[in-house]
């Protein structure tokens, strides 16, 4: 069952202030992060393929190897804050989150995973809303409401922050063991189902962060250089945006995935994930949040 109740917060209007950003994702790790997560990530890979084709709908996985089948599913809790004196500034309603869960579920069903909401807190503080950047005293204080495990996904949600102009960020699976605190996706509501920014207010943006907290990183991560230790995305020098076709690494294979999940581009032009990205996801939440997929 649903739960919903409401918390008032009694926060400075004083946060550490971060430089104006460009892109609509803040999850970007350092390289030494990468690097690091990766050597673990390779040298325990789960000895299997996940048996699905992303073009031929739902997995075949075997119903008794699944961790997280629709009996048992992803626990979400969804953190809403917002301004009392003005409760549409970011006190969206309960079908804007069924919506949003519905388009989650579109893209992760098919390899077995489900996340259902079980809670939904509702906290007042104008300073919270429009306070939180990546790792500044407000975001600190939000999640000091999380709940559950390392198979818990808390969402908490907050409206722009002036200072910074992204459209949400993520925690790594990676991170969950020596920071569990911090784990979760912070959302700016307005890119939510129906929110006020056009192009990206389909729920695909949320979708995007969660390809982070299961392990997937950008695909223009290290640029023609570098990579997102997935064979089936094609290299991209940078963040793509529009639904421009490109092909920024003319001396690599492909053209730029602009259609992928995990790039930049318009909510219209990502249309989904790859083999290879819901492999790496699988192998990372295996090793990192002990949910089986194989």
């Amino acid at each position: 069952m649903l739960k919903s109740f409401v918390l008032t917060l009694l926060l400075s209007t004083s946060v550490f202030a971060t430089p104006t950003t460009q892109g609509f994702c803040g999850s970007v790790p350092s390289q030494d992060e990468v690097t690091t997560a990766q050597r673990h990530l390779e040298a325990n890979q789960v000895n299997g393929t996940l048996k699905h084709d992303a073009t031929a709908g739902p997995t075949t996985i075997p119903s008794q190897h699944r961790r997280c089948s629709p009996a048992t599913p992803l626990q979400v809790i969804f953190h809403i804050f917002y301004d009392q004196n003005n409760p549409a500034d970011g006190n969206f309603p309960d079908s804007v989150i069924t919506q949003q869960v519905n388009v989650m579920n579109s893209f992760f069903n098919n390899i077995g995973l489900f996340f259902q909401v079980t809670t939904v807190r509702r906290a007042i503080s104008y300073a919270t809303l429009h306070g939180v950047a990546i790792g500044n005293a407000a975001e600190a204080e939000v999640k000091k409401y999380r709940q559950g495990n390392d198979q818990t996904l808390n969402i908490y949600t907050v409206g722009q922050n002036s200072q910074q102009s992204y459209a949400g960020w993520s925690s790594f699976p990676w991170d969950y063991q020596q920071y569990p605190q911090k784990d979760g996706i912070i959302m700016d509501y307005n890119f939510l189902p129906g929110g006020s920014r056009a192009g990206y207010n389909t729920g695909k943006i949320t979708v995007h962060e969660i390809g982070h907290w299961l392990g997937l990183l950008h695909t223009f991560e290290g640029g023609c250089n570098g990579g997102d230790y997935v064979d089936d995305t094609p290299a991209e020098a940078s963040a793509g945006s529009g639904c421009t076709v490109r092909d920024s690494c003319p001396s690599l294979p492909g053209s730029d995935p602009i259609h992928n999940m995990m790039d930049y581009t318009d909510d219209n032009c990502r249309t989904g994930f790859t083999n290879g990205q819901y492999n790496r996801a699988a192998n990372a939440i295996y090793q990192y949040r002990r949910i089986n997929l194989f």
